[in-house]
């Protein structure tokens, strides 16, 4: 593991990304939040991030890289949660529970940022548009899950792997990681048989489904989805659990009588995303 200083230059992060297909940020906020990513690790890949049953420590943002959320039962059967993408954060809720439930580990060199826990409550008394920004982060993530129960549930092989695809393929698009269909896939059959409840032999056969239909291309750990809107209508894509929209005015205006360090007039800014 190797760290460094980030660059305090207002380049976007993927954090900052995230956060803005939310609410727009002023400077002020942008230049916080890098300060909370000034200080980076590099990880390789198959390292714990984060133990399940172990303390909280650091809270880290994802940089670069993928990583997985997974449970495991005492046997060592496991279970992929979600998928940890750049601009997500691992450990945002350390203050309110001692140990993680769940554990976290990398699949590719990751770059992470992290900041003690403390800052937490400093973001909330400060910065309290990006402290709502960070509970919609978590809310959403909370509602992939949900979706993940879902199709575990009820929707077929098929239905779960196309769902699946999409919806990496909608995250990534949020932090600029996709170019015309085009992404990285750097998962294994063994990590999306576990994501998907699937075994490794249903998972190819699915994969070889969906590619002789011609929705989708691979190329090592390349993938291309040649027609996102058919592909979405094989899995049963309802879009509407990412909710990937402005905030809601109201928001704006539960902030617009409180003390804020934004420094910019936001008031008729927020609109719905087209």
């Amino acid at each position: 593991m190797t760290r460094a200083l980030a660059s305090r230059a207002l380049e976007p992060t993927p954090l900052w990304l995230k956060l803005s297909s939310y609410l727009i940020l002023s400077d002020e906020e942008k230049m916080y939040l890098a300060e909370l990513e000034r200080t980076t690790d590099r990880v390789p890949p198959r390292t714990d991030l984060l133990q399940q049953g172990e303390r909280y420590r650091d809270v880290r943002i994802m940089r670069d890289g993928w990583a997985i959320r997974h449970k495991a039962l005492p046997d060592g059967r496991r279970q992929v949660v979600n998928f940890v993408l750049p601009g997500d954060i691992i450990g945002m809720y350390c203050t309110l529970f001692e140990s993680a439930d769940h554990s976290v580990t990398t699949l590719t060199p990751v770059e992470v940022a992290s900041f003690p826990p403390e800052r937490i409550g400093e973001l909330f008394r400060s910065f309290p548009r990006l402290a709502a920004a960070l509970a919609w982060s978590g809310a959403r993530e909370e509602a992939i899950v949900a979706e993940r129960l879902l199709s575990l549930g009820r929707r077929t092989a098929l239905e779960r792997t196309a769902h699946l695809i999409v919806e990496l393929l909608r995250r990534l698009s949020i932090v600029n990681m996709v170019t015309d269909g085009h992404f990285v896939l750097p998962v294994t059959q063994e990590i999306l048989a576990d994501a998907l409840g699937l075994s490794i032999v249903h998972i190819n056969r699915t994969l070889r489904r969906l590619r002789d239909s011609g929705l989708i291309e691979l190329n090592g750990q390349r993938i291309t989805v040649n027609d996102v809107r058919q592909l979405a209508s094989v899995g049963q894509f309802d879009e509407l659990y990412l909710h990937l929209i402005r905030a809601p005015r109201r928001l704006e205006r539960a902030f617009s009588g409180t003390h804020h360090h934004n420094g910019a007039k936001m008031d008729g800014e927020i609109r719905p995303k087209a």
